[in-house]
């Protein structure tokens, strides 16, 4: 004969079921120490208000003049992973309309710089000694783009020569 599970809750109910009336499985629960214990370090529990519909949480409470519910997320403007997101696609947007612009007269220079440009400028400011004036020119760079780069030793090229051998 297999032994009988010790009394008290079960981690596993064999089967789960709802039911409206206390048996002994509800008992058991009740008279388990460690639970009671717990139930009693946490203490009183308030429950946070909930705006859907079909809520009954405070619904004494509720009136016609707060609906309809404030505002549960904070808005677009207040939102930084909008902002990050908006930002982003106003920067897409003015790296298309530069590209599509390059070579047409009146073109004053590209602003935005991939990592090649980015190096060969910085080879010719701080290897070459070339002025920003000369570096923009030779490199179709619009006014005032290699100086937002920084003084000389804040952006600088760096060799890893090696670094990815195995």
């Amino acid at each position: 004969m297999a032994p009988s599970p010790p009394p008290g809750p079960s981690v596993y109910p064999r089967q789960p079921h709802a039911n409206s009336t206390r048996d002994d499985t509800i008992n058991r629960d009740a008279a388990d120490p460690d639970f009671a214990r717990s139930l009693r370090s946490l203490g009183p529990v308030t429950p946070s208000p909930t705006f859907s519909n079909s809520s009954v949480f405070n619904s004494a409470q509720q009136n016609t003049s707060s609906y309809p519910p404030p505002q549960m997320f904070p808005s677009a403007a207040t939102n930084p992973a909008l902002q990050i997101l908006d930002a982003r696609n106003r920067l897409t947007d003015a790296a298309e309309a530069e590209f599509s612009e390059m070579g047409r007269r009146g073109f004053q220079g590209k602003q935005f710089m991939d990592v090649v440009l980015i190096r060969q400028a910085l080879m010719m400011r701080d290897e070459k000694g070339m002025s920003d004036t000369e570096i923009e020119k030779t490199l179709g760079l619009k006014n005032g783009v290699v100086a937002r780069l920084g003084r000389k030793g804040t952006v600088g090229d760096v060799s890893v020569e090696g670094a990815f051998a195995g």
